[in-house]
């Protein structure tokens, strides 16, 4: 009976042990089945790295195409590849006619094509100097470096101009895309101006000179042909700021393309400083690409002004070691534009500027901008017709319009302490005053009828009953401010620079001082 129980029980531990075997042959046979798989990998992973490199080249073009023997087709292609132009053998698996001249291809380590690689989009930039032929374009990098490359297929249709910017392929030898100047259309602003003659006051004389400059040569241009008179190519509004350049360029440009038939035109207006750009050569393509606007609305048919204002700022003398020197190339940039479009009569150019004297010579000598206008300070009569345009009798007022009008013009004009602004030293070391009416413009006479408005809106709000509209006191407080405003802001300025800016004839300025009556005996140099 025991035996037959001892041989169960062995039996049973015989069992286990087996199952036991069994469970650890299993998972050694797991095991053994991921390694074999992790070694497959590794395997493939060894195989992969150690391949050896493919590099990319640009296509040319195919440079023979033949059969084989056994049917097949063998191909060679021109390639541009680390700085060479070699020949290549094309596998078998390519479709050479696909391949497109400019693009990108990959060759394998025996510089065997392999296959082609889509336009990324990316390459070096160059502005186009001259259109060769159908195929061939001469560029020029920011340096103003030269090369000849070719057009690609994406070109081959596309009309390309001189000034127009092009992306090339990374090696620099194809044309691959034609860039939109989005800049340039930034800087831009084309419009039909708001402005009208009417809305300038106290300059007759100066509206009547550009007018003759600009509107004559287009509407009488048979007599001008008839005479053998050559339309100005441009006009320069020069004087003190706030005086009314801009606003007399935006009239004449209003009145011209009303006078058009159609009644259209172009108003191409861009500030100087916003054409300089610290990248070489950048100043140089926008320019271009200003007259290039220019002369595309020109051949339309349509009057075209293209009007600079802070021309001083672009145009500087050369040789005066001011904004880096760039003047040296952009002044002459200006100039080859400025002589180029002497056949079209549509255009004109119209610079302002508050420093003509910091003006390269070159661009005022006659046959380009020889039209110069002196934009002067208002006068008192001047200042009358001014104030008349911005306070009338259609206004609230306490007093007849012309009351209020003599009482700010006789607080501006005034040579008491009360308007004086300060006292500049010049060479001989001499005192000069300068008064309030000497720095008086269009603009500040504009800002002392708002100030007087404001004031009267005030008083009708604390007491609404009482409404009596503009008063002389009004006026003479707004001329106050106005004053007030004008010997603030001559803290912490050059007395050179900024007697140069107002316009103020003294000769060579040493300090300037303040008046007694706001900062007492500060002086500045």
């Amino acid at each position: 009976m025991s035996t037959g129980i001892e041989n169960s029980r062995n039996a049973q531990e015989s069992a286990d042990y087996a199952d036991q075997l069994l469970r650890k042959n299993h998972a050694l046979a797991s095991a053994l089945t991921k390694a074999a798989e992790e070694l497959k990998n590794l395997k493939t992973q060894m195989t992969y790295l150690g391949e050896p490199p493919t590099s990319f080249a640009t296509f040319i073009k195919v440079d023979s195409y033949s059969p084989a023997h056994d049917g097949a087709r063998l191909a060679s292609a021109q390639v541009f590849h680390n700085g060479r132009r070699i020949i290549v053998a094309v596998s078998p698996t390519v479709a050479v006619s696909r391949l497109v001249p400019g693009e990108q291809v990959l060759l394998n380590e025996n510089l065997v094509l392999t296959s082609s690689r889509a336009d990324l989009g990316i390459g070096p930039l160059r502005v186009v100097d001259e259109v060769l032929d159908s195929q061939r374009l001469l560029v020029s990098d920011t340096a103003g470096a030269t090369t000849v490359v070719r057009r690609s297929s994406e070109l081959a249709d596309k009309t390309i101009d001189h000034g127009d910017r092009i992306r090339l392929d990374p090696s620099a030898t194809f044309a691959m895309e034609r860039l939109d100047d989005a800049d340039a259309d930034e800087m831009l602003l084309e419009e039909v101006p708001d402005v009208r003659f009417e809305d300038i006051g106290g300059l007759n004389d100066q509206i009547q000179a550009v007018r003759d400059a600009v509107e004559l040569p287009y509407r009488h241009r048979e007599l001008f042909e008839q005479f053998h008179l050559t339309a100005p190519k441009g006009v320069l509004l020069y004087g003190p700021p706030g005086n009314g350049k801009t606003l007399i360029a935006k009239a004449v440009a209003r009145e011209l393309i009303e006078s058009a038939k159609p009644a259209e035109g172009v108003f191409l207006s861009v500030k100087g400083p916003e054409i300089l750009n610290k990248y070489v050569g950048e100043s140089e393509r926008l320019i271009r690409s200003i007259f290039k606007r220019a002369r595309a609305k020109a051949t339309e048919g349509v009057p075209v002004i293209v009007f600079i204002d802070e021309m001083d700022s672009l145009l500087r003398v050369r040789g005066t070691g001011i904004s880096s020197d760039v003047e040296n190339t952009i002044v002459p940039q200006f100039l080859a534009e400025l002589d180029g479009i002497v056949a079209l009569a549509n255009v004109i150019v119209i610079g302002a500027s508050n420093r003509v004297d910091m003006i390269d010579p070159a661009v005022l000598r006659p046959g380009r901008l020889d039209v110069k206008v002196r934009i002067p300070r208002p006068t008192r009569t001047q200042a009358a017709a001014v104030l008349t345009r911005y306070l009338d009798d259609s206004l609230p007022t306490a007093s007849p319009a012309q009351k209020l009008i003599d009482a700010g013009l006789d607080a501006i004009y005034q040579h008491t302490s009360e308007t004086l602004v300060c006292e500049l030293q010049t060479g001989e070391g001499a005192w000069h005053p300068v008064y309030f009416d000497d720095l008086i413009s269009a603009a500040s006479l504009k800002n002392i009828v708002d100030r007087a408005k404001t004031r009267a809106i005030k008083a009708a709000i604390a007491a609404p009953s009482t409404v009596s509209g503009i008063t002389q006191a009004d006026m003479i407080a707004a001329v106050t401010m106005e004053y007030d405003d004008t010997v603030g802001s001559i803290a912490g300025l050059s007395a050179q620079q900024w007697s140069s800016v107002q316009g103020l004839e003294f000769g060579r300025i040493l300090a300037v001082r303040h008046a007694p009556t706001h900062s007492g005996d500060e002086v500045l140099s």
